[in-house]
């Protein structure tokens, strides 16, 4: 076929005209996913520092509640009503407290802003701080939690970041809790190998997990009693929050379970590094800071 030369100069002029246009096209979309680019980075910003005032907007009245539930039982000591009420009082804003912990915790990571802050921690005495802080909630259902350890891990500093090893063990005392028949035992027991790899085991006598949800009771959201009558109280997160934050040091956790002998949750934890500029150690989850730990002894 036979193509003139105006022709063919029409022909190219066209296509140049159409290239012209899908690169303008293209620049347009581009600076488009920049902006849009940039108002996510914003939003992002935005919600860290929402998520950072609002934590601090709500425990600051949520500690003081609990403070002064504590002073009013003290100052109240005499009268057996007063002394119940406020004990309601601190027991409540506790399970507040815990399920609101729960709550940031998870937008944090679904965010990636969390990390770890690893400090030198008694772990006997942490743990035994988590046991009596569900005493309320065990005594509603009638169960009894009792703490095994040996006498030689009674004096066992492990390095762990404290504020999320109080959260993992929480959540697996508050399931084991819930999950628990009445008047049952929920027994937590711990040992630490030579080189302060930490192990947690918590193991309650209830209904058990069957095989084919036990993997997926860690998925966020998930509750295997479910509907406007299911008699469990919870919302979904504390095993996928549990979940995440011990593989995020380094850890593990896995299960058994079985009708007949209910569910028992093993974790496992590494130790972890501490910063070099400065020594740190946590008693029962209360973080103290030193200069220089050595000059002081």
């Amino acid at each position: 076929m036979n193509i003139t030369d105006d022709a063919l100069i029409e022909e190219l002029s066209t296509r140049f005209a159409q290239s012209r246009k899908a690169f303008s096209d293209l620049s347009v979309a581009n600076r488009k996913l920049l902006e849009m680019n940039e108002r996510l980075k914003r939003s992002e910003s935005l919600k860290s520092n929402f998520l950072s005032n609002i934590r601090n907007e709500i425990n600051n009245p949520l500690t003081a509640i609990m403070g002064l539930a504590g002073q009013l039982a003290l100052v109240g000591a005499e009268n057996e009503e007063l002394v119940s009420l406020a004990s309601l009082i601190g027991a409540e804003a506790n399970t507040l407290d815990f399920q609101l912990r729960n709550i940031f915790m998870a937008a944090e990571l679904e965010a990636g802003e969390v990390t770890l802050n690893c400090v030198n921690i008694h772990i006997a005495s942490a743990l035994r701080n988590q046991v009596d802080s569900f005493y309320h909630t065990a005594a509603k259902k009638n169960v009894s939690v009792q703490l095994v350890y040996s006498a030689s891990q009674d004096d066992c500093i492990v390095a762990v970041d404290a504020e999320k090893f109080q959260l993992i063990i929480s959540n697996l005392l508050a399931n084991a809790i819930e999950y628990s028949l009445n008047g049952g035992i929920v027994e937590v027991s711990l040992s630490v190998d030579e080189k302060g790899t930490l192990q947690i085991v918590v193991h309650d006598h209830g209904v058990g997990i069957a095989p084919e949800d036990q993997q997926r009771i860690f998925d966020r959201f998930v509750q295997l009693d479910t509907g406007t009558t299911r008699s469990h109280l919870g919302h979904g997160l504390g095993l996928s929050i549990t979940k995440a934050l011990v593989e995020l040091m380094q850890g593990n956790i896995s299960l058994t379970s079985s009708t007949s002998e209910g569910t028992r949750f093993i974790v496992t934890i590494p130790p972890c590094s501490i910063s070099d500029d400065q020594d740190s150690f946590s008693e029962a989850g209360n973080l103290f800071l030193f200069d220089d730990m050595n000059e002081a002894e």
